[in-house]
């Protein structure tokens, strides 16, 4: 009687075995902690926020009420800043609902007639710019905060400079 049951043991066993590695080829999307959610998230929101302060740079340059030569560097700041994050995302890394992983186009930028209230609106940008990234750090892991917390400072910088006699 033993023996009996063997095979129908045996033929239970082989079944269930087969279904696993069936089960295990279905297409599914790997969950992703919420850690990982939100360390996208602040990563293309810090991408938007430089690709949108290049804008900006761009339309007050194209705007002529600033020399070029005070521009172009901090514009080039933004670049390098830009081309950074870039560097660390992946594409489609966050393109699932909810995990904030598509990278918006800039806006338009216009900025405003005259040299004072251009300084001024670019000042604004600049310490808005460096307190979001502040408070992106907080959220980030600590590489992605190193680099975050550089910007952050740079901008800063920038909004002291644009605040300085030329």
């Amino acid at each position: 009687m033993p023996h009996a049951s063997v095979p129908m043991v045996r033929r239970a066993v082989l079944g269930a075995g087969l279904a696993l590695p069936l089960a295990a080829c279905a297409p599914r999307e790997p969950e992703r902690p919420a850690a990982v959610r939100a360390e996208v998230t602040v990563l293309v929101g810090a991408i938007a926020a430089e690709q949108d302060l290049v804008a900006l740079y761009e339309a007050a340059r194209k705007a002529g009420a600033l020399p070029a030569a005070r521009l172009d560097p901090i514009l080039a700041h933004h670049r390098a800043h830009l081309a950074a994050l870039q560097k660390l995302y992946v594409p489609g890394s966050g393109s699932r609902a909810g995990e904030g992983g598509v990278v918006p186009s800039p806006s338009p930028k216009t900025v405003p007639s005259g040299r004072s209230r251009v300084l001024a609106e670019l000042r604004a940008a600049e310490t808005r710019a460096a307190r979001d990234r502040l408070a992106a750090v907080a959220r980030a892991d600590p590489g992605l905060a190193q680099v975050l917390a550089s910007i952050g400072a740079c901008e800063a910088g920038h909004a002291a400079v644009l605040g300085s006699p030329a």
